[in-house]
């Protein structure tokens, strides 16, 4: 499979995550999310399903845009895929990152804050799902900027003269 295959490969795999997570983006942006909110939380287990699998499937989204799908890319693209800061600020320079390569490091902790610490503080977690659901629709457009310049210029890389092509 050749580094084209395999950016298409991640492309779909990524559309269907961000598709999973706008499901949840959808409920939770409805929610005015604060303080008490948090509180009442524990008490309705549909809200608190609902919010656990918006933190699970931004996580997993996040992960997989940032790990794989901007690695791929960059390979893709003809680039050396290094550590995360260093795609992130190639990825930046070609205005896929829909925010600074700094600001994809904070979402990146704050996915990690969300996963693997209880965060007991109702205010301290209304202020993280408030962030995440920001930090969601930066991410959609992350991906959605990448799947662009990768169907725009590099997909159609690489076709010879004579061949048929949607390019």
């Amino acid at each position: 499979m050749n580094d084209k295959e395999k950016m298409e490969i991640a492309i779909e795999h990524g559309m269907k995550l961000k598709n999973e997570l706008e499901f949840s983006y959808n409920w939770m942006s409805l929610e005015n999310i604060d303080r008490l909110w948090v509180i009442k939380l524990k008490d309705d287990e549909i809200k608190n399903e609902r919010v656990t699998a918006f933190c699970a499937r931004f996580g997993k989204f996040q992960d997989y845009l940032l790990d794989k799908i901007i690695p791929r890319w960059l390979i893709a693209s003809g680039e050396r895929a290094g550590v995360a800061m260093e795609n992130f600020s190639i990825a930046e320079r070609a205005g896929i990152l829909s925010i600074s390569s700094e600001r994809m490091i904070e979402i990146r902790k704050l996915r990690n804050d969300l996963t693997h610490d209880y965060i007991e503080d109702p205010e301290e977690l209304a202020a993280d799902l408030n962030e995440i659901l920001s930090a969601t629709k930066l991410l959609i457009q992350t991906l959605d900027n990448l799947v662009n310049h990768y169907n725009r210029v590099i997909a159609c890389q690489g076709i010879s003269k004579g061949q048929v092509s949607s390019c």
